[in-house]
């Protein structure tokens, strides 16, 4: 038997950045603006929520906004020069510096680290690395792959 152990969970509104943000890219044609009742509702995101995310980052010069007739969001840089941990950082809900012990209640340190204390921080470094090295673009073009597989 498998077990599903996740030891790292991004904060909420990170989460949903990262969400939102691929399914503005998915609904963008040509450089038009996207409704946020659209991206919510395609990312199956609550709205409300999505929309304070979206306007810290449109404060963080990730999103452009739009009012009126047309208007909504976009990208205001490239996808591919976009990394998903600019989005987290974006959202002022910042990733847990000590992550909750595997072993025991509570967290434990390195002063007073339990068995797999060193490989745990090893996990979260490589996780955080990967973040700050992925683009936008590469995670739009692995949930595409992601979701074609489940459709097979």
């Amino acid at each position: 038997m498998q077990a599903n152990v996740r030891l790292f969970r991004l904060p909420l509104a990170a989460r949903y950045a990262i969400q939102g943000m691929v399914q503005l890219v998915r609904l963008q044609r040509n450089g038009s603006y996207s409704l946020l009742e659209d991206i919510a509702k395609a990312g199956r995101l609550p709205k409300n929520f999505l929309s304070k995310i979206f306007q810290d980052l449109t404060q963080a010069g990730l999103l452009e906004s739009r009012r009126g007739r047309g208007g909504g969001y976009a990208l205001a840089q490239p996808a591919d020069k976009i990394h998903l941990m600019e989005i987290i950082e974006s959202t002022h809900d910042p990733l847990p510096e000590q992550s909750v012990c595997v072993l025991r209640p509570g967290s434990c340190t390195a002063e007073e680290p339990c068995v797999l204390h060193g490989s745990v921080v090893a996990w979260e470094e490589l996780i955080r690395k990967r973040l700050e090295d992925t683009t936008l673009a590469e995670a739009v073009q692995e949930c595409s792959l992601e979701s074609e597989a489940h459709q097979v």
